[in-house]
């Protein structure tokens, strides 16, 4: 028989959006799932439209109402305490799935119980022969490449099972006792590299994550911003991004790693703040400052975490990062213009 699919979408305020998701979910070839929606506190009746539409289909739909925003991280933590299924499938809002998309991946687990999650091929939802992501690699000084470029025209130049560091939210699928293993998603994150965090921790708990192509998810790439204030978007993505980023990095590396890399990014992010608040971007910078000071001001809760991951990992930075070919070489000079290039292209307007 087949398993049970649990699938878990965060919504907030996005009620158009998760309409269409879910008529794509209601046509997908595979029959044994589940819907769980989390709601966090939306204000555009996303609830009471979405039980009319699929009054026919609410036997399959979990609605969890939590009142407020809590972000994605706890969201999906929660969703996932209402769920049975053996394989968990995250989507987010703003996506539309190809038919097929469960019925891909399900015969992957299957083949290897040490598969924990399974990326598929984020497709543009507006521009369908174009690529959103199809995982990603790290780099030796910490820095995250994205395997394929965003906005690469897809010609199946990545249509193979490569083991990738972590999936994203917006098509992603896990072993239900892998994502138990791992920790869950860390609830302070609220959003923002949450899902490269929980990849990480998979790895570490002796579990692969791999690369799916023919399971296809079509994706809205930013739809989030338009529906939250310009400076709230902001504070999301400098002070979030910032924040996680280190929090990352400082859970997840070996002791030796951590001497090495760390200082390297806090340096970098410290010079990406003081650059802001020389061009005149003083929400950009406060918030990029604020990012890094939580870090400190929380750092006892921050190395419980640590303490915990390290006494329970499985495999060495060495064999997860050379061994399973998931680290991609640089130089401090190429590193520094990644880092700044990655920055350039995040949009956090000031007006």
């Amino acid at each position: 028989m087949n398993p049970l699919v649990s699938i878990i979408i965060v919504n907030y305020n996005g009620y158009k959006l998760l309409k269409k998701c879910l008529d794509s979910i209601f046509e997908n070839s595979y029959s044994n799932f589940e819907v769980i929606i989390a709601d966090n506190g939306s204000s555009d009746g996303s609830l009471t439209k979405i039980k009319k539409h699929f009054s026919k289909q609410l036997k399959k739909i979990t609605i969890l109402n939590l009142k407020q925003n809590l972000g994605p991280s706890l969201a999906r933590n929660l969703a996932f305490n209402k769920s049975n299924g053996e394989i968990i499938a995250f989507l987010d809002n703003d996506t539309e799935v190809k038919k097929d998309w469960i019925t891909q991946v399900v015969p992957v687990f299957k083949s290897n119980i040490k598969i924990g999650a399974i990326q598929s091929k984020l497709l543009l939802l507006e521009q369908p022969n174009k690529i959103d992501y199809v995982g990603e690699l790290l780099g030796n000084l910490g820095y995250l490449k994205p395997i394929a470029p965003y906005g690469e025209i897809d010609n199946g130049q990545y249509d193979k099972n490569y083991p990738i560091l972590a999936a994203k939210s917006a098509g992603m699928f896990i072993r239900r006792q892998a994502f138990i293993d791992a920790g869950m998603f860390d609830p302070d994150y609220f959003i923002f590299m949450e899902e490269t965090d929980l990849g990480w921790r998979t790895w570490l708990a002796g579990y692969k994550n791999i690369f799916c192509p023919k399971s296809v998810v079509y994706h809205q790439f930013s739809s989030t911003k338009n529906i939250v204030s310009k400076d709230f978007n902001n504070y999301l993505i400098r002070f979030h991004g910032t924040k996680n980023y280190i929090q990352t990095l400082t859970k997840n590396l070996s002791l030796k790693n951590i001497i090495k890399i760390l200082p390297i990014h806090i340096f970098l992010w410290c010079s990406l703040g003081l650059f802001l608040m020389f061009t005149g971007k003083f929400r950009s910078s406060s918030n990029i400052f604020k990012g890094i000071l939580w870090n400190f001001t929380n750092l006892p809760k921050i190395l419980k975490k640590r303490f915990i991951i390290q006494k329970n990992r499985k495999v060495s930075d060495k064999k997860l990062f050379i061994n399973q070919k998931l680290m991609v070489k640089t130089n401090i000079k190429s590193y520094i213009i990644n880092f700044l290039k990655s920055q350039r292209q995040i949009s956090t307007p000031e007006n």
